[in-house]
């Protein structure tokens, strides 16, 4: 066995033994001496780390408004920086960057791929190598990985707890119905039929009761949800009901989800705030990322995500719940990179930290309207629980 890979195991000992540690003090009554213990052994968990990031690290930097850091950065090519768009929009004039040299360089952007809220920064005078992505072929659930700061250190480590998927509301499956929420079953009840929808085109009406999908008894609209969350657009399902007495099936062609209006940022900040903990505004939506139960800071995001080899496998590009966060994945940054970004103007309007507000017509339906609102409630008691593990 060589030295290195000696090493490599040693260090994966450590960090076991360390985190089975740390979780077992939680259990624990808190103490001052605990809580130094606990101290004690993160400072030593990022020290063993500092090997690991170097490389990733060199091509870091730090990205500043009003000399006030709002992200990281991954250097990509000459001069050329990439970062989280949504925290650096807040004011483009100031823009600035560091080094982990502490160089203070003016910095613009030139580009935007608003899909995956990113943001491409000229930072003129810039001479660092950039990084080479890599090794993300490799990831398994549990894969160790942590985040390269500029200044030769960790900003967190965590594992691989979701592989890459996609968070698009359009890529998850949506049979196009609304549902009675106050009926007992068995079945569930179709208050309204959506138009252009999968369930439309196939002869679903109001009154309808749906009884199996894809052979699956639905008793109630969770059991119903929870099992289209698991189907996918443009799959055909059989759909087993009753219109009166007379039961009928029928094969549905599932269609995409539309996307659900977003909070608005002033709730989103006061329950991001309950707990202590603090996510990122834009952190849903993206097309592609890996899931790490790595807990970094808002801020944190932009900067390279590496593997316990040092290998650059992805950019942090939100910290979305107590032990969730999102990275996208080196393959995705590479084919993101290889399009053309769009010009920062036309973002501007759509970065504001406030959305603009829906227009909407007169609630003809009260149901309609509470149906919106239980599905604002939900969104909302999933962060609040997520916040609570």
């Amino acid at each position: 066995m060589s030295l290195s890979t000696m090493k490599i195991i040693s260090f994966l000992v450590f960090i076991v033994l360390a985190c089975w540690t740390q979780s077992l003090a939680q259990d624990l009554e808190s103490s001052p001496e605990s809580q130094a213990v606990l101290d004690d052994q993160a400072t030593g968990i990022f020290r063993a780390l500092v090997p690991v990031v170097k490389k990733a690290s060199a091509g870091t930097v730090e990205v500043r408004v009003w000399r006030k850091r709002v992200s990281y950065g991954t250097i990509v090519g000459p001069e050329m920086v990439l970062t989280k768009w949504s925290e650096v929009s807040r004011d483009l004039r100031s823009l600035s960057c560091r080094t982990g040299a502490g160089e203070w360089l003016p910095a613009v952007v030139s580009g935007v791929y608003p899909d995956a809220d990113l943001a491409v920064v000229k930072v003129a005078g810039l001479e660092v190598d950039p990084v080479i992505f890599g090794g993300e072929k490799d990831l398994r659930p549990g894969s160790f990985l942590c985040l390269a700061r500029p200044d030769g250190e960790a900003a967190g480590m965590g594992v691989v707890s979701v592989m890459p998927r996609s968070l698009r509301s359009s890529d998850r499956a949506f049979l196009g119905v609304a549902m009675d929420l106050e009926f007992k079953g068995p079945g569930v009840l179709v208050r309204r039929v959506e138009l252009g929808t999968g369930a439309e085109r196939s002869g679903l009406m109001a009154s309808d009761v749906i009884l199996e999908v894809t052979g699956k008894k639905v008793n109630g609209s969770f059991e119903l949800s929870t099992l289209l969350q698991r189907l996918e657009p443009g799959q055909k399902v059989k759909i087993r009901y009753a219109r009166g007495e007379e039961e009928r099936e029928i094969e549905v062609e599932l269609g995409g989800r539309p996307r659900a209006p977003r909070i608005p940022y002033s709730r989103m900040e006061q329950m991001n705030n309950m707990g202590g903990h603090r996510y990122n505004e834009v952190r849903d939506g993206f097309s592609r990322v890996l899931q790490s139960d790595m807990q970094i800071a808002p801020e944190d995001c932009g900067a390279p995500v590496v593997d316990l080899e040092g290998r650059v496998v992805g950019v942090a590009i939100a910290r979305a719940g107590r032990i969730k966060t999102f990275i996208i994945p080196s393959s995705a940054i590479e084919q993101t990179l290889a399009l053309e970004p769009a010009p920062p103007e036309a973002q501007l309007s759509k970065a504001g930290r406030i959305p603009l507000p829906e227009v909407r017509g007169p609630e003809a339906d009260p149901f309609e309207a509470m149906r919106r609102r239980l599905e604002e409630m939900r969104r909302l008691m999933e962060e609040i629980e997520e916040g609570g593990e």
